[in-house]
């Protein structure tokens, strides 16, 4: 459903900081009386009151919160320390976890449980260099995936398993995707993949095999970590690979053979920067992440894929962060925007009758909680309407 990510693991991150760091830059609203105008304008800045609450749940989405006192707390490697937060429908927010875990995470569609993975401590070595960003130290460290209940934060082990990258748990609850460590043939080679485990977890997850292009050019993939979802009806899970030079797809799997196709590529110096699948499940949304030109205008744009033909079609420009679906029709998006020193904005555009989508509501998010920033943005199925 990416500004500052956690840890960016070695298998996989390196390969994205080779990419300029871009200028973020919101795409015009459009008067009311415009032509492209959408047909109910919300100028009242509340971004989240278009979402309903989850029977029983306090929250209608949740996101990676980052506070002073976490980036006081980083380390060499690493991302600032962060939390998990929930955000009711009025904007509000609240503390999920509080003790600065840097989670990878997703939430459950009936948005009861959120599954994530805290980041351990980073390891003693340096990353390696962008030229061998793929590979891996051997044996990394055992990361938890967690079930987590966002109305009192009570936390149960789930499983254990090397280097937990993205959570995403399918609709139905029966199973997680996972970006976990597979060891390579050579030694002290490997990468991050796509792996699934069903729930309860009794055995260890296992990985989806690579898409038959890069089986036939014999290249190991590295994968983006949290660019993980699935299709409203558990039978698809898309993720962005990343290749060893640099370039990335996104690529469509069947979870039960494991077969995956190529939708979507990119060129070394665009980053796929988040990914999302339309509630209907006819579109994937991603943000493609590009150097801005020499005058510093922002050349980011967002790309809706249709996934039954693999045709991209732009629908926003200079646009970047995690970028989700926000109604149940796919007529609505929402991002944070951190381009604030010292707060973060969510915005809502809405699509227009001509298809383009504007912005349509605003509003600082977790002031009052002491805020500097937020990602990871995830809307439960449950409430969108």
């Amino acid at each position: 459903m990416t500004s500052t990510t956690r840890a960016q693991r070695a298998s996989t991150g390196v390969l994205l900081l080779g990419i300029a760091l871009l200028v973020s830059a919101c795409a015009p609203t459009i008067d009311a009386d415009s032509p492209d105008a959408p047909q109910a304008l919300r100028a009242d800045g509340a971004p989240f009151a278009g979402l309903t609450q989850c029977e029983g749940q306090p929250f209608v989405a949740v996101f990676r919160g980052f506070t002073a006192d976490g980036e006081l707390m980083e380390k060499a490697g690493s991302s600032p320390s962060s939390d998990i937060y929930g955000v009711r429908p009025d904007g509000s927010v609240a503390r999920v976890t509080t003790d600065l875990g840097s989670y990878e995470f997703g939430i459950a569609d009936d948005a009861a449980t959120i599954y994530a993975s805290p980041d351990p401590s980073p390891p003693a070595s340096p990353p390696p260099s962008t030229a061998d960003a793929t590979t891996v130290t051997p044996s990394p460290p055992a990361d938890r995936v967690l079930a987590i209940v966002p109305a009192s934060g009570q936390q149960t082990l789930v499983l254990e398993a090397p280097d937990v990258g993205g959570v995403a748990p399918a609709p139905d609850g029966s199973r997680l995707g996972l970006t976990v460590f597979t060891a390579g043939e050579q030694p002290d080679v490997g990468t991050s993949a796509p792996a699934l485990v069903d729930l309860p977890a009794v055995a260890a997850p296992r990985s989806l095999p690579p898409a038959a292009s890069a089986a036939r050019r014999a290249e190991p993939a590295a994968v983006a970590t949290r660019e993980l979802t699935w299709s409203s009806d558990g039978q698809r899970l898309a993720f962005v690979a990343t290749l060893p030079d640099a370039t990335q797809e996104v690529r469509v799997a069947n979870p039960v053979n494991g077969d995956s196709t190529t939708l979507h590529r990119s060129d070394a110096m665009t980053a796929l920067l988040s990914l999302d699948w339309s509630p209907d499940g006819t579109t994937l949304l991603t943000v493609e992440g590009r150097a801005p030109t020499e005058a510093g205008r922002s050349r980011d744009r967002v790309v809706e894929i249709d996934v039954a033909t693999g045709r991209s079609a732009i629908v926003l420009r200079g646009v970047r962060g995690d970028l989700v679906y926000s109604a149940a029709d796919g007529s609505r998006l929402t991002m944070f925007d951190n381009s604030a020193e010292s707060s973060t904005v969510a915005r809502t555009w809405s699509r227009s009758r001509g298809g383009r989508f504007v912005e349509t509501s605003m509003a600082e998010i977790g002031a009052d909680v002491s805020l500097v920033s937020g990602d990871r943005l995830d809307i439960p199925r449950c409430a969108l309407r």
